[in-house]
């Protein structure tokens, strides 16, 4: 049974539809010249609230931004974060061309290191539910 592969390939296929013509990584770039850029990270599950036949999947998209330094960085990046929240349609959720409806479950802000240099950056939770039987 397939479950976290077809719901990672979704959130991937939603960014690359909507957000072509930003980079997008499955790993944090080791490179400043990439940035901004997307990177999506591995998901994860636990069972949902509603019984054992529902599991409850979860995954981190990192949005990062340009060295805080370079001029109109956060702008840049807030911006970016506003894209990536429209994607997955906020709270309401999109339905990914695997059929999950994905969702914004919770956005921080954070500083990641790319390269040994502090860049701001946003984690974006999205989740969906699927049934395992």
């Amino acid at each position: 049974m397939e479950t976290f592969a077809p719901f990672r390939a979704g959130v991937v296929a939603v960014l690359e539809d909507v957000l072509p013509d930003v980079p997008l990584w499955d790993v944090i770039p080791d490179d400043v010249a990439e940035l901004p850029c997307l990177v999506v990270g591995l998901p994860g599950g636990r069972p949902g609230a509603q019984g054992p036949v529902v599991f409850d999947l979860d995954l981190t998209v990192f949005v990062v931004g340009r060295r805080t330094s370079a001029g109109g960085s956060e702008v840049e990046l807030v911006g970016l974060l506003d894209e990536v929240f429209t994607a997955f349609g906020g709270t309401r959720g999109t339905r990914t061309p695997a059929g999950d409806v994905v969702a914004v479950a919770r956005v921080d802000p954070r500083v990641l290191s790319v390269a040994g240099l502090d860049c701001p950056a946003f984690t974006v939770e999205l989740e969906a539910s699927t049934t395992t039987c």
